[in-house]
């Protein structure tokens, strides 16, 4: 793709990077509904790991959180929990991965649901066949692909994006809430 910029009087066309058709399956709204999908109020936190928790949290997904304030989704039924959530970009191949992870009051995963994928392949990852592997899964369990978790064929990488994502929440709401 080319964009014409102009600057100075003069005209130049810049080169901007392409990228791998964006193909949306649910906007936040939707995901929350299927999360949350008996809840009669599901609202946004913005909550601080403790230094402590976000170098525990690190240390376990031997990655960078990138910040201690995360925002969780929570769902609430006559002033009680139903759950949490928590929307993740990982990245697969090359491209961000978006998807929600739900979890029940227990922590543990109810629901793993694709919003936007942006790769050229590894798609499949929306198939209830994988996401259903995640269900019942918490903080303990070691979510990889060729463990616990059966990857998709040709989606190696976005199966891969899907366990570490998932185990980030996991980690991230045990921290502040199962505490």
């Amino acid at each position: 793709m080319i964009r014409v910029l102009q600057g100075g009087g003069a005209w130049a066309a810049a080169s901007l990077p392409v990228f791998a058709q964006q193909r949306v399956y649910l906007s936040e709204e939707q995901a929350l509904r299927v999360v949350f999908p008996g809840s009669t109020r599901v609202r946004a936190e913005d909550k601080a790991l403790t230094p402590a928790q976000q170098e525990e949290i690190e240390r376990r997904l031997r990655a960078r959180l990138g910040g201690a304030t995360q925002r969780v989704w929570r769902g609430e039924t006559a002033g009680r929990a139903d759950g949490y959530a928590m929307v993740v970009d990982e990245v697969g191949r090359e491209q961000a991965i978006t998807f929600i992870v739900g979890l029940g009051p227990d922590l543990k995963v109810r629901k793993v649901a694709l919003m936007v994928f942006r790769e050229t392949r590894g798609g499949d990852v929306d198939d209830p066949r994988f996401t259903n592997q995640f269900k019942g899964k918490s903080a303990r369990d070691p979510l990889q692909v060729g463990g616990d978790i059966i990857g998709i064929a040709g989606a190696t990488l976005s199966s891969r994006a899907f366990c570490r994502g998932t185990r980030r929440v996991l980690l991230i709401c045990d921290a502040l809430y199962g505490r």
